[in-house]
């Protein structure tokens, strides 16, 4: 039941083979350096989304700071804020983003289309308690606020100076809107009036009364009407000239967003759904169908012909003037506890959800799958048949077949009474089947009727084996389906035949729980991982631990092949992945870009790594180590070049050329010889100085490092002295006398020019004593 005859030789790798060829033909080379290419990272974890005014990017908050993402990447392009100062509030346009903050009081105002320092244009405390709404006028000229303390003001953008200050609304501001043709402003707070203000006279117009629950959303028809939505699950329609409610409409569900598309208005609430609804019918004219898992849409806003729908699962959705979802924008992935390829370009995600994500490589836009009641654990994916099984917390497993670019589901495996913690597929195509283990202990073999794949949708239970004493983390089958592995909580990890079930052989050694378990492409071997912070090797013939991988600080939660079996790859619950070399056990590099536990990972074929980890972020690491070792060579010939051009400007005696190419090629015992050289000359110290005016800031940075290394050795003193002399003598001191980064350099020099002061003033001293001496001798003579 081994992967080859048990009579066999390992066939290279555990022998210490030095080479190694794919199927191609082409030798596997070891991978040594790895860069992040691409990342997917969070953007939105909730709170206020808002549309620049020509809806390319939408500003987002993400924890407590606010992210500015490209619509046609899905992609935050610019972050703003401070993370010990949390934004409650933003808004912006094209050019301006303004955002509110918790703890100062303070909105800022941000160029966003800048980075770094010149972001920040302003900041000001418009109110002495924290600022909970915000709006920007149509001509960009006007920022409304509105806070806790109920008051509302008007500030002029380009002045920085408050222009009005309205009072009478009670408890907290919740909603400020500009009216888009006139001078007037529009407000709501907790006493859930709606208020029209006129900035021209400074008054207040019209207090709208009618709802009964907070008001969410404005929505201007012309002029002189307007709608109003809210909690009260009504749509009310106003007359702006008189203060007068004009209708009615009820929409049965608390309504979050509203927005004018077309001739119709477009709402979103608790139940998940847009309704398109035409005022003059008072009736709903389109309706999406319902989800298949409960979702609420938190914000509606207008976009490109449709709408953008922000959902409280942090799913920003893009829809046509049909309904019809045309962009699906995952904001926050939550952790990633799984990662498998799909079809091409693309990926299959379990996050911390019930959901399942598709990822497109190449633009990273997202797509969800749902159909578990419970958070998925595990996925696997058969890319030769076009299907993907997913486990769950639900006690279930689900079967999907790709259909264009996604999965339809078409199978349910029910049988389990615990959490289903992990899946996996056949590899070979003509019999398929599917292996699932749980924390009922068990170890079930699902196969369509006869192995046969048109059968999928009749898929049945083969078999179920108590596999073990405590929960089971996982599950993997051989390259040739003959063997499966599972790894537990109990600290052991078994081999079962793949046909009928029965128990091969027990992997002892781990003192923790075995996280992940994974059969050699190359060798009859498995390697495990665990929570001990090691990786062990195991040989199939006799279940004996052969290697074992030392070096991680924290549970190892992930391990994979790479490099046809030459190389492992590992993750951690700190977050740092490792690239082992198999025969060796040594590391051969550290990738850490993770700040949480790094639960996933996926080898692509190209050689690279994708990771993911309970910092929602997903890194696709690229294999750089051929580009680094041409850039290694590439560097070496040119360094050999500019040796031999240094030896022709000593030989030569180009000096002061010789002497700053010495600096670039950082060549310190060079560019000390270089020096001797010229104070041989019998101008040689006037040589020196005309040479040091030449110098950059950089360059006289090396040779102060340089000069504070030759002082240390009594032998370079004299020299690194002169220099030194010469230096500050030079017309370009007062340049770089003030420098801050030199300053370390001018410290280091001091010791031992002091210590060196001494020991010349003693020689000094002794000198003159000796010559009183000899001088006394010669007149005694006389």
């Amino acid at each position: 039941m081994l992967l080859t005859s048990p009579n066999d030789p390992p066939p290279g790798l555990l022998m210490g083979k030095s080479k190694v060829f794919d199927e191609s033909g082409s030798e596997v080379k070891m991978k040594r350096s790895f860069k992040i290419e691409k990342k997917l990272e969070p953007f939105y974890t909730g709170g206020m989304v808002v549309l620049n005014s020509s809806q390319d990017h939408v500003f987002c908050q993400c924890e407590n700071l606010v992210k500015v993402v490209e619509l046609s990447s899905g992609q935050a392009v610019r972050c703003f804020g401070e993370e010990e100062d949390a934004v409650i509030t933003i808004c912006g346009n094209d050019s301006l983003l303004f955002t509110a903050h918790r703890a100062s009081f303070l909105i800022k105002q941000w160029s966003w289309m800048s980075s770094g320092e010149e972001a920040l244009v302003r900041s000001f405390k418009a109110h002495p308690v924290p600022v909970t709404a915000m709006s920007i006028d149509p001509t960009s000229s006007l920022l409304s606020s509105g806070a806790t303390d109920s008051v509302i003001r008007v500030w002029d953008i380009e002045q920085n100076y408050c222009t009005h200050q309205f009072k009478g609304s009670r408890g907290v501001v919740t909603l400020l809107q500009f009216h888009p043709s006139k001078l007037q402003l529009f407000s709501s707070s907790d006493d859930l009036l709606i208020k029209l203000w006129d900035l021209e006279s400074s008054t207040l117009l019209h207090d709208f009364k009618g709802h009964v629950s907070p008001v969410t959303a404005l929505v201007f028809l012309d002029d002189s009407t307007f709608l109003s939505a809210g909690r009260d699950k009504v749509i009310s329609t106003w007359d702006g000239e008189s203060g007068k409610l004009k209708q009615t409409l009820p929409v049965f569900e608390v309504v979050e967003g509203m927005v004018k598309c077309g001739d119709l208005v477009v709402t979103a609430g608790e139940k998940g759904v847009l309704r398109a609804w035409d005022l003059s019918k008072n009736s709903c004219v389109l309706q999406q169908d319902p989800p298949a898992l409960k979702r609420e849409f938190v914000a509606l806003l207008p976009c490109d012909s449709g709408v953008m729908g922000v959902t409280f699962d942090q799913n920003i959705l893009i829809y046509d003037d049909k309904l019809q979802l045309q962009k699906n924008l995952v904001g926050y992935n939550d952790e990633i506890i799984d990662i498998k390829p799909a079809f091409e370009g693309h990926i299959v995600l379990a996050t911390n959800s019930e959901q399942i994500r598709i990822v497109n490589t190449d633009t990273l836009a997202a797509r969800v799958l749902s159909g578990h009641s419970e958070t998925v654990l595990s996925i696997d994916t058969s890319p030769a048949h076009g299907l993907l099984a997913s486990s769950s917390k639900d006690s279930t497993v689900r079967i999907w077949k790709q259909e264009g670019e996604g999965y339809e589901h078409v199978f349910t495996c029910t049988g389990h009474t615990g959490a289903v913690s992990g899946v996996a597929w056949s590899h070979l195509p003509e019999n398929i089947f599917l292996v699932s283990v749980s924390s009922d202990l068990t170890l079930k073999l699902w196969q369509p009727a006869k192995g046969n794949i048109a059968k999928i949708h009749k898929t049945k239970c083969v078999y179920t084996v108590k596999a073990h004493e405590k929960d089971i983390n996982c599950v993997s089958v051989a390259p040739n389906d003959k063997l499966i592995v599972t790894g537990s909580l109990d600290k052991t990890a078994k081999v079962w035949s793949g046909d009928k079930g029965d128990l091969l052989g027990v992997l002892r050694g781990h003192k923790r729980g075995i996280w992940s378990a994974r059969f050699s492409p190359a060798d009859q071997c498995v390697l495990t991982s665990s929570g001990d912070a090691v990786l062990k090797l195991w040989r199939l013939a006799d279940y004996s631990c052969i290697r074992t991988y030392e070096g991680h600080s924290a549970s190892v939660l992930n391990c994979q092949f790479t490099s046809a079996g030459r190389q492992l790859v590992s993750c951690c619950a700190d977050g740092l992945i490792k690239v082992w070399d198999t025969q060796s056990t040594e590391c051969v590099t550290t990738l850490d870009s993770h700040s949480d536990k790094c639960w996933a990972l996926h080898m692509t074929p190209e050689g690279g790594i994708v990771s993911g980890a309970a910092d929602s972020l997903l890194c696709f690491w690229k294999d750089v180590t051929v580009e680094e070792e041409e850039e290694e060579i590439r560097e070496e010939e040119e360094k050999g070049e500019q040796q031999q051009e240094l030896s022709n400007l000593v030989f030569q005696g180009r000096f002061a050329a010789a002497f700053a190419l010495s600096l670039s090629l950082n060549m310190p015992y060079k560019c000390l010889t270089v020096a001797q050289k010229i104070l041989e000359l019998s101008d040689g110290a006037a040589q020196l100085r005309d040479m040091l005016e030449n110098l950059a800031v950089d360059q006289i940075e090396t040779l102060l490092e340089y000069l504070a290394t030759w002082n240390t050795n009594s032998k370079h003193t004299i020299t690194a002295q002169t220099v030194l002399f010469a230096l500050l003598s030079s017309s370009q001191y007062h340049s770089f006398s003030g420098n801050p980064k030199l300053r370390v350099h001018w410290e280091a020099l001091i010791p031992y020019t002091e210590r060196h002061f001494e020991r010349f003033s003693k020689l000094q001293q002794q000198a003159t004593f000796i010559q009183y001496t000899w001088d006394r001798m010669k007149l005694s003579e006389v």
